[in-house]
């Protein structure tokens, strides 16, 4: 296995010091941190359980009606955006 150097500052080399556990490697550190950059963990959809709710009475009824009622109508092929 090749390995590579690198230089880091006293107060970033403690920061990682601090993030890494006690049988991980630094490799297995910065490969950990870069996975977590790079496809970050999902909210499960129950965390947004209760965050919308009616203002008065039927709200969502008539939201869905007009979702529906716009579904239902038909569509020009033609995209582009008038102005």
């Amino acid at each position: 296995m090749v390995q590579k150097t690198i230089s880091l500052t006293p107060e970033v080399f403690e920061k990682l010091k601090r993030m890494k556990n006690p049988r991980e490697s630094y490799s297995d550190l910065v490969t950990r941190l870069l996975e977590k950059e790079i496809s970050p963990k999902k909210p499960k959809i129950s965390s947004f359980f209760g965050t919308l709710v009616e203002s008065e009475e039927g709200e969502w009824d008539k939201i869905l009606e007009t979702i529906y009622k716009d579904r239902a109508k038909p569509r020009s092929k033609d995209t582009r955006l008038e102005g």
